[in-house]
């Protein structure tokens, strides 16, 4: 292995860790589920990981935070919903020379609706009846617009400091 790919593979891990702890930490429970910030970390891991790098980071740190908090049943959903969102910033495949551009708010507004989107169809999959999960909208929309918030104020003190320019990956 060389040691650009164990680099990489250790970013990987590092945005993995760093997702699973942001979740765990940084959550307040509501309905059947969380609202925390993670989504920021995968956010920052997306633009900062080369593809499928990010997918991956995403993914099995927000379905690992799942297992540790004792929502199992959401791992498996969330694996795939986290992975989803990582996906959201490398369509169409173009690297990021910034982490805040107009391309990386577009596809956090994208990648908040596949969240919104994503839990409430768990949620009614899990517990049944499309109105009476109607309140995962919201909190997931809360959810998502923290995670938006975070997202930017982190990619704009990462920006100047120049974070995406000495990563080499």
């Amino acid at each position: 292995m060389d040691s650009k790919n164990l680099k990489r593979i250790i970013y990987t891990g590092l945005f993995a860790a760093l997702t699973c702890v942001s979740i765990l930490i940084l959550h307040i429970p509501v309905g059947n589920g969380i609202v925390h910030v993670g989504d920021a970390i995968i956010y920052l891991g997306a633009i900062i990981l080369p593809f499928p790098y990010g997918i991956i980071a995403g993914g099995i740190g927000g379905s690992l935070s799942d297992l540790l908090d004792g929502y199992a049943i959401y791992a498996m959903p969330t694996l795939i919903i986290k992975s989803i969102n990582a996906l959201c910033f490398y369509v169409p495949l173009k690297a990021h020379s910034k982490i805040i551009s107009a391309r990386t708010i577009i596809a956090v507004i994208v990648s908040s609706f596949v969240t919104i989107i994503g839990y409430y169809f768990v949620a009614v999959i899990l517990f049944g009846g499309f109105v009476t999960q109607l309140p995962n909208l919201l909190s997931n929309a809360v959810q998502a617009s923290g995670s938006f918030v975070v997202f930017v104020i982190l990619g704009l003190a990462f920006d100047r400091a120049g974070l995406k320019k000495r990563i080499k990956l």
